[in-house]
């Protein structure tokens, strides 16, 4: 079983050292404070960031620094779904479980040669040929509303010959 591009992205974000990463603190801390001071302007009274409206700026920050140094397409509402329907393999640091070793050799029995894909473009390419859902696309259904047409009430338009023997008929 092995895991498809998509999950590969979801891993290495999973996976990120955001604590060692001084560029995303910096950047971080700008957001947080920047948000702060318009709490502050709107009520004076706010001290600090409400919790919620914390852990929503950190989650978009980190989703925005990942795409913008990685190149990989990361969708977090996407993502938060697929980490909750895949939480079995989350150990409790928030890391992937890797597979055991005879999982791993099923997965190189079905894996081509070719090298892994490197680009977004790639990703991407891969992800709409093999007919996967593409992150960040609403899927709409086919869907066709029976019952709910028109008849049609205008008349047929006549042809040029048609028109030409009437005027001449007149």
């Amino acid at each position: 079983m092995s895991l498809n591009p998509q999950e590969e992205v979801y891993k290495e974000y999973l996976n990120y050292d955001w604590a060692a990463d001084t560029d995303f603190q910096q950047g971080l801390t700008e957001i947080l404070d920047s948000y702060l001071t318009n709490i502050k302007e709107q009520d004076p009274s706010q001290t600090s960031i409400p919790n919620l409206d914390k852990m929503q700026l950190t989650n978009q920050a980190k989703s925005f620094f990942f795409c913008q140094k990685t190149g990989h397409i990361l969708n977090i509402e996407d993502f938060e779904e697929w980490k909750l329907h895949n939480g079995d393999k989350f150990d409790k640091n928030a890391k992937i479980v890797e597979l055991d070793e005879s999982a791993r050799e099923d997965d190189d029995a079905t894996a081509n040669d070719d090298p892994p894909y490197s680009s977004n473009y790639q990703n991407l390419a891969e992800l709409i040929m093999s007919g996967k859902p593409v992150p960040g696309i609403k899927e709409i259904p086919p869907v066709v509303l029976t019952d709910q047409g028109s008849e049609p009430s205008a008349a047929q338009r006549k042809k040029p010959w048609e028109i030409n023997q009437e005027s001449s008929n007149s």
